[in-house]
């Protein structure tokens, strides 16, 4: 996820609590902007000294301190921010494709959201924008874009204050003019540590030292309840949103670590009760420690096993995956249609894999698979499934696997169907041999095989059509 590329979607992220949300937002259709001085971020909370410079003349003016408290005093009092959060879409073959959107900031929701009791309001960035600019008065500013975070910055590379202009138009226009020409660096740098936010602002400058306010009733979009929120907020938030008809609702749920996002059908999924369940007394006897010692030690046996069965048919597993290689270049060949090849031991049946270390049952001290998957396109209807895969036994045995298979896509479940599967034992020392012989260039068998089949339109080149290799 770290290298995959990332678009900026044309969405902004608001969070809040419900009682905020349902209250006032939605209630008023305004979104607040708060003071500037308000903010976390010492950089913006605390007061910054710029240059001051004045002429020949007018040096005997008085400076220093007192001008600084009064530009920052003005500042302060005049600068309204409001906080969004960007939305950042990631590819679909991406683990998890929505870890960086606007709603699943899990920090965002425990700070802003209320503990994920909350909400996040979605708006469209270029219609919030424009009621911003919109609401702004002659003698307003308004700015807005996306925050820069900076590991360290000595002061904000801002350009200076003459205290001539001070005399000449008093300090609240030349803050306002300071304000507006260095915007960038007061307003959208903060430190590194706030980088999680991924924020967006928007920024006024007006008379007023009260809070003001964006409406917000043409771009709101979206509404995504945190993933505690209380059921009995509902007819509240459903009551609110009805000035909003095209906005639509979502609810995230959060399982093993991810959030995952389900379309709202009126009610929030109640949170599992603990199982009470009582377990029965485990296989082994002994105290805890002892166990837990007994469990340590099979997991260092096991690893043991695997380092070295891994070691001895280094040769085999290569020769597997050049087999699977020439595979792959030949089903290649059929057009319409997408190959792959990764490293999963398909091809062993569930009843004979490895099992856990300590677990009774047959020892496998090491196992490696490669399928070679093939999918009709545009949109995968059918896929084809050609499997090898080598297994380590004791006293320096070996099993070998091989499977052809096929699913189809229908409008009730999927239809599985084995084709072709072989397994065969085999000494180690005879791995390099068999394994050549069984994937590799001496054997056209899996080839034959994944031609053979004729209910699925995978479209074929016509070298491929042979008839099946016997099953014996």
């Amino acid at each position: 996820m770290a290298t995959a590329p990332r678009t900026t979607t044309s969405h902004l992220f608001h969070y809040t609590n419900a009682t905020a949300a349902i209250r006032h937002i939605l209630a008023t259709g305004k979104l607040r902007l708060s003071p500037y001085k308000s903010t976390n971020d010492l950089w913006e909370s605390q007061p910054h000294y710029p240059t001051l410079s004045a002429h020949h003349d007018q040096r005997d003016l008085d400076a220093g301190f007192p001008l600084w408290d009064e530009i920052d005093r003005q500042l302060g009092l005049h600068t309204k921010v409001g906080c969004l959060t960007q939305d950042v879409a990631l590819p679909s073959r991406v683990f998890n494709p929505d870890a960086l959107r606007g709603c699943a900031h899990l920090s965002l929701w425990a700070h802003y959201g209320d503990g994920h009791t909350g909400v996040c309001l979605r708006f469209d960035r270029d219609k919030l924008v424009q009621s911003l600019l919109e609401h702004r008065g002659p003698a307003s500013l308004a700015f807005h874009g996306p925050v820069r975070y900076l590991r360290s910055q000595d002061g904000p590379p801002t350009r200076g204050i003459d205290v001539g202009q001070v005399a000449e138009f008093r300090a609240d226009a030349v803050a306002l003019a300071y304000a507006e020409a260095n915007k960038d660096s007061l307003f959208f740098r903060k430190h590194i540590d706030w980088d999680s936010e991924a924020e967006y602002r928007l920024i006024l400058l007006n008379q007023s030292t009260d809070f003001d306010y964006v409406d917000i009733r043409s771009a709101l979009t979206g509404i995504v309840l945190g993933s505690a929120f209380p059921q009995e907020q509902v007819n509240d938030l459903l009551e609110a949103l009805e000035p909003y008809p095209g906005v639509t609702v979502e609810y995230l749920q959060f399982l093993n670590r991810r959030l995952h996002c389900f379309p709202f059908e009126g009610s929030v999924p109640r949170s599992r009760s603990l199982s009470t369940q009582s377990w029965p007394a485990a296989r082994r006897e002994g105290s805890l420690a002892e166990r837990l010692m007994a469990l340590r030690d099979a997991e260092t046996a096991a690893n043991a096993r695997r380092q070295a069965a891994e070691t001895f048919i280094q040769e085999a597993s290569e020769y597997l995956e050049e087999g699977a290689a020439r595979l792959v270049l030949q089903l290649a060949l059929w057009s319409g249609t997408r190959v792959d090849s990764y490293s999963r031991i398909t091809a062993v049946p569930e009843h004979l894999r490895t099992r856990s270390p300590g677990v009774p049952g047959e020892v496998i001290h090491y196992e490696r698979g490669v399928p070679c998957v093939v999918e009709n396109l545009p949109r995968p209807s059918h896929t084809l499934t050609a499997a090898a895969a080598i297994q380590v036994l004791d006293d320096e045995q070996l099993r070998l696997h091989a499977v052809v298979e096929t699913e189809q896509r229908l409008p009730d479940g999927i239809n599985r169907q084995e084709h072709w599967r072989v397994e065969r034992k085999i000494d180690a020392a005879d791995a390099q041999a068999a394994v050549a012989a069984q994937y590799g260039c001496g054997s056209r068998q899996p080839l034959r095989a994944c031609s053979a089949y004729g209910h699925c339109p995978l479209k074929r080149p016509p070298t491929c059509n042979a008839s099946p290799p016997p099953t014996g």
